[in-house]
Protein backbone atom coordinates (compact mmCIF):
# COMPACT_ATOMS: atom_id res chain seq x y z
CA UNK A 1 0.00 0.00 0.00
CA UNK A 2 1.58 3.61 -1.09
CA UNK A 3 1.72 6.12 1.61
CA UNK A 4 0.61 8.92 -0.74
CA UNK A 5 -2.77 8.35 -2.05
CA UNK A 6 -4.54 10.18 -5.02
CA UNK A 7 -6.65 12.90 -3.68
CA UNK A 8 -9.35 15.04 -5.57
CA UNK A 9 -6.56 18.12 -6.07
CA UNK A 10 -9.48 20.47 -6.85
CA UNK A 11 -10.37 20.19 -3.92
CA UNK A 12 -7.36 21.07 -1.83
CA UNK A 13 -6.50 23.89 -3.89
CA UNK A 14 -10.51 25.24 -2.81
CA UNK A 15 -9.85 24.43 0.55
CA UNK A 16 -6.90 26.55 0.03
CA UNK A 17 -8.51 29.45 -1.09
CA UNK A 18 -11.27 28.66 1.36
CA UNK A 19 -8.98 29.20 4.16
CA UNK A 20 -7.86 32.29 2.76
CA UNK A 21 -10.92 33.86 3.39
CA UNK A 22 -11.93 32.43 6.34
CA UNK A 23 -9.02 34.03 7.97
CA UNK A 24 -9.30 37.34 6.52
CA UNK A 25 -12.94 37.36 8.08
CA UNK A 26 -12.10 35.81 11.48
CA UNK A 27 -8.75 38.49 11.81
CA UNK A 28 -10.77 41.57 10.72
CA UNK A 29 -11.36 44.48 12.90
CA UNK A 30 -15.02 43.79 12.94
CA UNK A 31 -14.72 40.22 14.43
CA UNK A 32 -11.61 39.23 16.27
CA UNK A 33 -8.44 41.45 14.69
CA UNK A 34 -8.42 43.63 17.65
CA UNK A 35 -8.50 41.46 19.89
CA UNK A 36 -5.65 38.98 18.31
CA UNK A 37 -3.46 42.50 18.22
CA UNK A 38 -3.96 43.28 21.62
CA UNK A 39 -3.18 39.94 22.79
CA UNK A 40 0.14 40.15 20.58
CA UNK A 41 0.82 43.30 21.68
CA UNK A 42 1.02 45.06 18.44
CA UNK A 43 -0.35 48.09 16.99
CA UNK A 44 -1.67 48.14 13.27
CA UNK A 45 1.07 50.46 12.43
CA UNK A 46 3.31 47.70 13.96
CA UNK A 47 1.93 45.27 12.05
CA UNK A 48 2.06 47.25 9.04
CA UNK A 49 5.69 47.90 9.31
CA UNK A 50 6.75 44.43 9.67
CA UNK A 51 4.05 43.05 7.19
CA UNK A 52 5.40 41.71 4.21
CA UNK A 53 1.94 40.54 2.18
CA UNK A 54 3.23 38.37 -0.69
CA UNK A 55 5.43 36.23 1.47
CA UNK A 56 2.97 36.06 4.23
CA UNK A 57 -0.21 35.29 2.69
CA UNK A 58 1.96 33.19 0.37
CA UNK A 59 3.45 31.01 3.09
CA UNK A 60 0.23 30.75 4.58
CA UNK A 61 -1.79 29.81 1.35
CA UNK A 62 0.70 27.13 0.74
CA UNK A 63 0.59 25.88 4.66
CA UNK A 64 -2.80 25.49 3.95
CA UNK A 65 -2.83 23.87 1.07
CA UNK A 66 -0.59 21.71 3.10
CA UNK A 67 -3.17 20.84 5.36
CA UNK A 68 -6.06 20.06 3.23
CA UNK A 69 -3.68 17.65 1.27
CA UNK A 70 -2.34 15.95 4.90
CA UNK A 71 -6.43 15.67 5.60
CA UNK A 72 -7.41 14.31 2.12
CA UNK A 73 -4.73 11.55 2.41
CA UNK A 74 -5.92 10.96 6.07
CA UNK A 75 -9.71 10.81 5.04
CA UNK A 76 -8.53 8.49 2.11
CA UNK A 77 -6.46 6.42 4.26
CA UNK A 78 -8.71 5.92 6.89
CA UNK A 79 -11.74 5.40 4.02
CA UNK A 80 -13.33 8.52 5.06
CA UNK A 81 -15.64 9.59 2.34
CA UNK A 82 -18.40 11.39 3.77
CA UNK A 83 -19.17 14.98 4.85
CA UNK A 84 -19.56 13.67 8.22
CA UNK A 85 -16.64 11.38 8.54
CA UNK A 86 -15.11 14.25 7.14
CA UNK A 87 -15.67 16.73 10.14
CA UNK A 88 -15.56 13.91 12.32
CA UNK A 89 -11.66 13.27 11.28
CA UNK A 90 -11.25 17.01 10.68
CA UNK A 91 -11.80 17.43 14.96
CA UNK A 92 -9.63 15.16 16.17
CA UNK A 93 -6.80 16.45 13.72
CA UNK A 94 -7.62 19.67 15.24
CA UNK A 95 -7.57 18.48 18.71
CA UNK A 96 -4.63 16.41 18.92
CA UNK A 97 -2.35 17.70 15.80
CA UNK A 98 -3.42 21.73 15.89
CA UNK A 99 -4.72 22.40 19.77
CA UNK A 100 -2.65 20.50 21.83
CA UNK A 101 0.80 21.67 20.39
CA UNK A 102 -0.41 25.16 20.43
CA UNK A 103 -1.01 25.12 23.86
CA UNK A 104 2.05 23.65 24.59
CA UNK A 105 4.15 26.36 22.69
CA UNK A 106 1.72 29.18 23.68
CA UNK A 107 2.55 27.73 27.85
CA UNK A 108 6.45 28.26 27.29
CA UNK A 109 6.06 31.11 25.06
CA UNK A 110 3.43 33.16 28.04
CA UNK A 111 1.15 33.63 25.57
CA UNK A 112 -2.22 34.49 26.94
CA UNK A 113 -4.97 32.13 27.04
CA UNK A 114 -7.39 34.77 25.19
CA UNK A 115 -5.02 34.16 22.17
CA UNK A 116 -5.23 30.26 22.46
CA UNK A 117 -8.67 30.53 21.78
CA UNK A 118 -8.58 33.52 18.85
CA UNK A 119 -6.10 31.09 17.12
CA UNK A 120 -7.43 27.40 17.62
CA UNK A 121 -11.02 29.03 17.11
CA UNK A 122 -9.56 30.09 13.31
CA UNK A 123 -7.82 26.48 12.70
CA UNK A 124 -10.76 24.67 14.09
CA UNK A 125 -13.21 26.62 11.57
CA UNK A 126 -10.80 26.15 8.91
CA UNK A 127 -10.04 22.53 9.23
CA UNK A 128 -13.73 21.82 9.57
CA UNK A 129 -14.75 23.51 6.99
CA UNK A 130 -11.61 21.40 5.04
CA UNK A 131 -13.20 18.03 6.16
CA UNK A 132 -16.80 19.59 4.55
CA UNK A 133 -15.18 20.01 1.19
CA UNK A 134 -12.99 17.18 1.29
CA UNK A 135 -15.48 14.45 2.66
CA UNK A 136 -18.53 16.31 -0.19
CA UNK A 137 -16.21 15.69 -2.88
CA UNK A 138 -14.68 12.30 -2.22
CA UNK A 139 -18.39 10.84 -1.78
Amino acid sequence: MSIIVQVNYLAVLVCGIVSMIIGSVWYSPMLLGRTWMEEVDKSEDELKKEFNPLKTYGIAFLSNLFIAFSLAQLMAHSNATTVAAGIRLAFLCWFGFIVAPMVINSLFEGKSFKLILVDSGHHLIVILVFGIILGAWSA
